[in-house]
């Protein structure tokens, strides 16, 4: 036997040896792995086989992946059945096929709030303040509005008609053709002649630009914005809103970061579980950044989420950038997104937690209102906004957003008193003021600190706490809706009577008739519960009848 044979013989007794340790321990986890589940098949197969009645095991598997996925107690963690995975995946890459228009869907008809730039609908003559009557001959009168979305996508270059009442009162039928939509998530604070401004103040170069959401296109139209006002000479310095700004791709926010940096850390991400905590990975800032040279400022508040902190926090942690407003959301948690085999649904799950440049953390804690989590703004830079204060901003900016023939009276975008009382946006009034500073003293003010972090660290507790009570009285009122309805019906059955199943409650009608027939009265029910009030408070007698 050659030296070769002798070499090649020890290796295959090595791997011997090790698959004869590896072996056992791979079946010992995988036996662990199948003991879990004994219990779970052992009730199934007890409920299936003897249950009273037979049960619905698509809707037991069903509750029992939510189960899992509650007692993790992570709101970002959610399962997408097999039926939703379509609208999942159209929310998340921003792309679907339709006639292009914001709707809103309170009013008793959809509404139009705005078409799309170059949508279909915009190209049929679709204006804000619409109303959209009827789709392919069918009413969307009290309509769910998510029906009536379905019933506007479709393939492309097929053809929908949509009725609709223009704000004149005249109405007409509008043929539009579908067609691929790329929602986009950049804007201006306001539009002219149907398209974005995005100059604030023309004379200091002060440029506005919002971002809605972090998708595959974001940082290329950022950067396409900022290019185009670059070369007119127009950026001189720069507003960046992320306000209400719920995240999205995490290489969109890293991209859009990179835009203003040449160097230093981004972000990192890593595991809270310690096996793994060394495959924490770090990202950098490229040396191709696109605009190091102008200031400036980001714009938060309370809602601003994930791919928003990061780019916010990455900002200001490498001294690119102040922040103004309030402390962020604290959605600091990485989601994975995996495909279940044999079409069996989506599951989004946390895997990891974001850090800043700086070691902190983006997550909230639950439950301690002095740990750092989030985006802090600027030193003296804290500007709060109330829920009506936001209410109030939203109404009198959207006039200004529109697609419209009758556009407002021109803007003075330039002036912070016209900010604060047109629009009643305080936070950009103030950025605007302090941006003017910088460019005429070449640096950020100094400000009074504002000691708010602790506060607003509780006023984000404060709720959160709210939020869960109100999804405990929702809970309670549906109890006391079935309760309220189990109590109705029994004292119906108690004297003869039913409450039909099928009663239509926006068309029930109320009709009191004497002995005779003869009607003395009705009443329109508008909700099902007010009925129900009405016949609960009624005195039924027997009635009698000639045999």
């Amino acid at each position: 036997m050659n030296i070769r044979q002798i070499i090649v013989s020890i290796l295959i007794g090595v791997l011997l040896s090790l698959l004869a340790i590896a072996v056992p321990r791979a079946i010992a986890v995988r036996d662990d792995g199948y003991r879990w589940f004994d219990p779970i098949v052992d009730i199934r197969g007890m409920i299936v086989s003897d249950y009273v009645s037979e049960p619905d095991e698509e809707q037991m598997q069903q509750a029992m992946i939510e189960a899992m996925i509650e007692s993790l107690d992570d709101p970002f963690c959610e399962y997408v059945p097999p039926a939703d995975q379509a609208n999942f995946r159209k929310n998340l890459s921003g792309n679907y096929v339709g006639i292009g228009a914001r709707i809103n869907g309170t009013t008793e008809y959809l509404s139009i709030i705005t078409p799309m730039e170059n949508s279909p609908a915009l190209e049929a003559g679709i204006l804000a303040g619409d109303l959209i009557l009827a789709i392919d001959g069918e009413s969307t009168k009290d309509k769910p509005v998510n029906d009536c979305i379905d019933r506007l996508l479709g393939e492309p270059g097929t053809t929908v008609d949509v009725l609709v009442r223009h704000l004149d009162g005249s109405e007409e039928t509008l043929t539009i053709v579908r067609a691929p939509i790329e929602t986009r998530s950049t804007f201006g604070l306001i539009r002219r002649d149907g398209d974005w401004t995005f100059v604030l103040d023309p004379e200091r170069n002060i440029a506005y630009v919002g971002l809605d959401q972090f998708t595959t296109r974001t940082s290329d139209e950022l950067e396409g914005i900022l290019t185009s006002l670059k070369e007119q000479d127009d950026l001189d310095g720069l507003i960046l809103d992320v306000r209400s700004n719920p995240g999205g791709a995490l290489t969109a926010a890293l991209e859009t970061a990179d835009l203003f940096l040449q160097e230093g850390r981004l972000l990192s991400i890593s595991s809270a579980r310690p096996e793994r905590k060394e495959r924490a990975r770090v990202f950098s800032a490229t040396a191709n950044g696109t605009f190091t040279d102008i200031p400036i400022m980001v714009l938060v508040d309370d809602r601003s989420a994930s791919a928003s902190e990061i780019v916010a926090g990455s900002l200001k942690d490498n001294d690119r950038a102040v922040v103004l407003g309030e402390r962020t959301y604290g959605k600091g948690s990485v989601q994975e997104v995996r495909e279940l085999d044999q079409g069996g649904g989506i599951l989004k799950f946390t895997t990891a937690y974001y850090y800043l440049p700086s070691g902190r953390s983006l997550h909230r804690i639950p439950g301690d209102p002095d740990s750092e989590w989030g985006v802090d703004p600027t030193e003296g830079f804290i500007v709060d906004e109330s829920i009506e204060d936001f209410n109030r901003r939203y109404e009198r900016r959207l006039p200004w957003t529109v697609i419209t023939n009758d556009e407002p009276d021109e803007p003075r975008t330039h002036d912070p008193d016209w900010i604060r009382e047109e629009i009643r946006d305080t936070a950009l009034a103030r950025a605007l003021e302090i941006m003017g500073d910088r460019l005429a003293d070449g640096d950020w003010p100094e400000l009074p600190v504002q000691d708010a972090s602790g506060e607003v660290a509780r006023r984000a507790e404060l709720e959160l706490a709210l939020d869960t009570r109100q999804r405990i009285m929702e809970r309670l009122t549906g109890l006391d809706e079935e309760i309220a309805e189990l109590e109705q019906r029994t004292s119906l059955e108690a004297r003869g009577l039913e409450l039909p199943d099928d009663l239509v409650a926006e068309r029930a009608v109320i009709e009191l008739r004497d002995a005779d027939g003869n009607v003395l009265g009705t009443w329109r029910i508008e909700e099902l519960e007010e009925l129900r009030r009405s016949l609960s408070s009624v005195r039924l007698a027997p009635l009698e009848t000639e045999n």
